[in-house]
């Protein structure tokens, strides 16, 4: 309210639907498209998280993905499949930020299964912690759970 009040006040007394109509008019004559307001498509957005995951399975940095990943698959696609579906790949978010984010998601995703794997589980868990340096001399500690899943025994890493 206070951004509305100081930035537009010639539109702070305006009530809300007012705002929707002018919301349905961009959509409708695709304005919000042309200003860069789109919404991501779904196997954009799957191929966002997939090669999200490479990135941090491979631990390579962020920035791969934007940097080397997108110009060769883009370069891929043009000279295999031609440009139409080079335009299709270009829709695909690979920058920092984004990798960033999608990582955490991942990570986070990870979590929630572990701990609900061991909410779940009938036996007791037991938590491991393993104290090491790296090479500039720095103390880390890990920790992992062991417990039965599915008639195995799972160990999980939890945090660094």
């Amino acid at each position: 309210m206070k951004h509305l009040t100081s930035i537009h006040p010639k539109n702070s007394l305006d009530s809300v639907e007012s705002f929707r109509c002018e919301k349905a008019r961009f959509e409708k004559g695709r304005a919000l498209p042309n200003f860069g307001f789109i919404k991501t498509q779904k196997p954009c957005l799957e191929a966002s998280y997939k090669v999200a995951y490479r990135i941090a399975k491979e631990k390579k940095p962020h920035t791969i993905g934007e940097t080397l990943a997108i110009p060769c698959a883009l370069e891929m696609t043009e000279l295999v499949c031609g440009t139409k579906y080079r335009k299709k790949l270009e829709a695909v978010p690979l920058s920092n930020d984004t990798i960033n984010s999608r990582i955490t998601d991942i990570s986070n995703n990870i979590l929630e299964q572990v701990m609900e794997e061991l909410k779940a589980s009938l036996f007791p868990f037991r938590i491991k912690l393993d104290e090491s340096t790296d090479v500039s001399q720095c103390a880390k500690i890990l920790a992992y759970v062991r417990y039965m899943h599915a008639d195995a025994i799972k160990e999980e890493f939890l945090f660094c």
